[in-house]
């Protein structure tokens, strides 16, 4: 289990993410969060890059997530 599940908006989170969400490559993701929540499949964060792009990224398949 993951030690982040507080998501404060305006945080900055830096974490290791699968490609395209299921594959066994993992891209380094960066940003600032935007929107938090909780659906059917887990907790989520909606955060958006230096270079303007939103990605919405599960907590439960995050690796090395990093709060700042």
């Amino acid at each position: 289990m993951h030690a982040i599940t507080n998501f404060v908006i305006g945080q900055r989170l830096q974490c290791k993410y699968p490609q395209h969400g299921t594959r066994n490559i993992l891209c380094n993701r960066d940003g600032q969060i935007i929107k938090a929540g909780v659906t059917k499949n887990g907790l989520y964060a909606t955060i958006k890059s230096d270079d303007g792009t939103y990605r919405s990224l599960s907590v439960s398949r995050m690796i090395d997530p990093v709060l700042s």
